[in-house]
């Protein structure tokens, strides 16, 4: 009854909620009704045995369809951080009981509890140590609760091995090491993340593999299939590793090759405290296979015994290489008061000495407390984090909210500066914009009276340009194309003639229009122009050359020059526009005009001024319109006397000379023309 009803709501039960609560919920039945052959005679194994796994998976699935993520459940909530403490606070008790009260002095007989028993004691309580330390500092960051679980797991498989170094019962420790393998049996798993998550990564598909193994080899571990019998070996008692070990051996082998894979790909863009974290989970793995040959009868000893120098390695990479800040008074806080405890268990501890003296020699007396009081130091520890977490948050946040205070009062003594400093920039922009419309003087005099006398110029140089064929090119270019286009050619133009004292006056279409000698007369605007006008030449043709190149369409400039007086001034209440007028504009409109794409048009009254610095071309009498026939030159480049190229683009230091006593008022003499 209960599996078809699911089958026939299913598309609403995926909708509405998770797929585990579904599958969780008719293994729940299956199991229980697996029951069955056995109280019917047959011999089955009773399948609700197994009712715990269903119980899971419905739990999992209530939490992520109904209450709340488990994501959040585990980090946000710090429900990692406490499940993670609550069973390890068992096992440190356990272990400190059963110590206290399961190991009799018979169990110091064999001399291999010294000094092969010191690597695994301090690798366990280093790791639980570290854990400690790395997930109480910041129980909500992901990073902090793997390492801590990676650190715990290690811990988990190097507790097996101290008892193995005693002389009790063997049964007692192939139990001890059946129980620390079902929890060890995820370390692949948790380690894998942990690479990841410190790399910024998302976990990739194939994890879900090795949680898979994970499952399988935690489940055969209290099983027979785990060890298969022992070695003796003159450092200790070593299990005979049997398929449910293998299985863990080589999901960890999958793992770091895996994870080696990762990291070669991705070696560029690791950080350097992503690498030690990676190095330590690498160098960890590889102790922890190197295990699996004395547990097949290779004498080689066990090297999983010095977890502890992966373990500090790796809460090293995570408390002082960038990924955790123990800044706050929150790790300040809970410190202390695990010092105080600590010190209470040091004094019990030498009370407690001369007790067991009695029984142990001095060395094993010594080795025996140990396994005792330190249990209950890092119990300690984890208590004190745990309890003094809530109270020291307070106090940070507490500390927090006066530093802001201080902080407004700060702020507010800054902002009458902040106001000042951005009245200041405010009038800089504006002049900056005023300037950007208005040659210098022109600007000063308008701020100055409100208003800018016309006045005549003598000697103007206007320098008109065009795109011919621009109606046809454009026709094929969306507007966006086209007007980024336009754009970056008359910005390569303000640059050339700001480069060269001219002033920009407008653009009209895809016209540009330019003179020299503004606002005040100069006697080298005609030259100016003339050497503006190459730069522009020049551009062009690089442009034209790489868009023939790229078989695309291009524009081919006109220019045309004529020097003349203008009348100059502003026009406009609330547009400024600085604007010339007079022949010499229609007659520089019709240089442009009459010219041809790719050169230079001038004047009679401009060819006269700059005929001694440039090579020049009589083009005859042209029509212009309205304007009857006019003499046009071409301009084809510099004299080489002046040019420091071959081209005769730009002009050399001789050049400069020359027209720097032009500028400053000398008459030149010119002997000959040539």
């Amino acid at each position: 009854l209960i599996l078809p009803s699911f089958i026939k709501h299913y598309t609403y039960i995926r909708k509405h909620y998770h797929l585990t609560l579904f599958h969780g919920v008719n293994l729940l039945f299956l199991l229980t009704t697996l029951n069955a052959p056995s109280i019917l005679g047959f011999k089955v194994y009773p399948g609700g045995f197994f009712l715990f796994i269903p119980m899971l998976l419905v739990a999992y699935g209530v939490f992520r369809s109904d209450f709340f993520d488990v994501n959040e459940l585990l980090f946000q909530k710090n429900g990692m951080f406490y499940f993670l403490f609550a069973l390890l606070s068992f096992v440190l008790i356990f272990i400190s009981f059963g110590v206290s009260f399961g190991l009799s002095p018979d169990a110091y007989e064999s001399a291999k509890w010294y000094p092969w028993g010191i690597p695994p004691v301090v690798s366990v309580f280093g790791a639980v140590f570290l854990s400690i330390i790395v997930a109480g500092a910041n129980p909500s960051a992901r990073i902090n609760q793997l390492c801590a679980f990676a650190l715990i797991l290690t811990g988990f498989y190097v507790i097996q091995s101290v008892p193995l170094k005693l002389n009790i019962s063997y049964v007692v420790q192939l139990r001890i090491s059946q129980m620390t393998f079902v929890a060890f049996a995820f370390a692949p798993s948790i380690m894998v993340r942990l690479v990841f998550e410190a790399i910024g990564q998302k976990s990739p598909f194939w994890i879900q593999g090795i949680d898979i193994l994970c499952v399988a080899a935690a489940i055969l571990a209290p099983s027979p299939y785990l060890f298969v019998g022992y070695y003796d070996y003159p450092w200790s008692r070593v299990h005979h590793g049997g398929p449910a070990e293998l299985l863990v051996g080589a999901n960890g082998a999958i793992a770091i090759l895996l994870v080696l894979f990762t990291f070669i790909r991705n070696k560029g863009y690791i950080n350097f405290a992503s690498k030690w974290i990676i190095g330590s989970f690498l160098l960890s793995a590889i102790l922890l296979l190197a295990a699996l040959f004395p547990s097949h009868g290779y004498p080689v000893y066990p090297l999983a015994d010095f977890q502890f120098i992966p373990a500090f390695l790796l809460g090293y990479a995570v408390l002082r290489h960038g990924a955790l800040s123990l800044e706050g008074r929150t790790i300040q806080l809970s410190q202390r008061l695990a010092n105080l405890g600590l010190i209470t268990m040091a004094i019990a501890a030498i009370l407690y000495f001369p007790l067991i003296r009695e029984q142990y020699g001095v060395g094993e007396s010594a080795f025996h407390l140990t396994m005792i009081v330190l249990p209950l130091v890092l119990f300690n520890y984890l208590v004190v984090y745990i309890m003094s977490r809530p109270l020291a948050e307070e106090l940070d946040i507490s500390y927090f909210l006066l530093d802001l205070e201080k902080q407004k009062a700060d702020e507010e003594r800054e902002k009458a500066l902040i106001a000042q400093d951005k009245a200041e920039e405010a009038r800089e922009e504006s002049e900056k914009l005023l300037l950007n419309i208005l040659p210098y003087k022109v600007a000063q005099e308008l701020k100055q009276k409100g208003s800018v006398t016309p006045s005549r110029i003598e000697n103007v140089t206007v320098l008109f340009t065009d795109f011919k064929g621009f109606t046809k090119v454009a026709e094929g270019m969306d507007e966006q194309s086209l007007i980024e286009e336009l754009d970056a050619c008359f910005t390569q133009f303000d640059e050339i003639i700001l480069r060269n004292n001219l002033e920009k006056l407008k653009t009209i279409g895809d016209s540009y229009m330019c003179a020299g000698g503004l606002p005040v007369g100069t006697r080298t605007s005609a030259i100016d122009a003339c050497l503006a006008a190459l730069e522009i030449q020049s551009f062009m043709n690089q442009l034209k050359e790489i868009k023939s190149t790229l078989g695309l369409p291009f524009w081919e400039l006109r220019l045309g020059i004529h020097t003349g007086p203008v009348v100059a001034g502003v026009v406009g209440r609330f547009k400024f526009a600085y604007d010339i007028w007079g022949d010499t504009v229609n007659t520089a409109s019709r240089m442009e005009s009459g010219g041809e794409t790719g050169k230079i048009n001038v004047s009679q009254e401009t060819y006269q001024l700059v005929k001694y610095f440039f090579v020049t071309e009589y083009r005859g009498k042209i029509h212009g319109k309205n304007k009857g026939d006019l003499d046009m030159y071409f301009v084809h480049r510099l004299r080489p006397r002046y040019s420091q190229d071959p081209d005769g683009k730009a002009p050399n230091q001789y050049f400069r000379e020359v027209y720097s006593r032009i500028t400053n008022g000398a008459n030149i003499r010119w002997k000959n023309e040539s």
